[in-house]
């Protein structure tokens, strides 16, 4: 109801555009409560100081957008008019990108923590399954 007025290429960029500020929102809260666990195992991993690069950390971001709009909101595009089923495809596609990252880090690094990969993967389905289902209600269509 929000986006009557608009034409339907601009709500397609605005829902793009939210889903990318709620994702960077959320893990923005997330990562700052959680700085020092993953500050320590980084500063293990790496044999100093926490450094980021911030381009690289950017385009992740975009790419999970990009990732969590094609997904729920292109192919499942029936399905995302209901916040659950939005919710569910927007999980399921965060358990697989941030399983896919943990899985392979704590295959290959040895200081890289079952703990850690089991937060963070849990943490991407929450992340990327809320954010489908917030996007799905601001946008919905009645």
């Amino acid at each position: 109801m929000c986006c009557v007025l608009l034409y339907p290429l601009q709500v397609e960029m605005l829902k793009l555009v939210f889903i990318f500020l709620l994702i960077c929102l959320f893990d923005a809260v997330w990562l700052t409560l959680r700085f020092s666990a993953h500050s320590d195992l980084f500063q293990k991993i790496q044999k100093g100081p926490l450094t980021i690069r911030w381009f690289p950390a950017l385009l992740v971001y975009v790419l999970i957008a990009f990732a969590l709009y094609y997904f729920v909101f292109e192919l499942g595009k029936e399905e995302s008019r209901d916040v659950t089923k939005a919710f569910g495809i927007g999980a399921a596609l965060g358990f697989s990108m941030y399983g896919l990252y943990d899985l392979t880090n704590y295959a290959t690094l040895a200081d890289y923590t079952l703990a850690m990969t089991v937060i963070d993967i849990t943490w991407g389905t929450v992340l990327c399954g809320s954010t489908a289902a917030i996007v799905s209600y601001l946008f919905r269509t009645r």
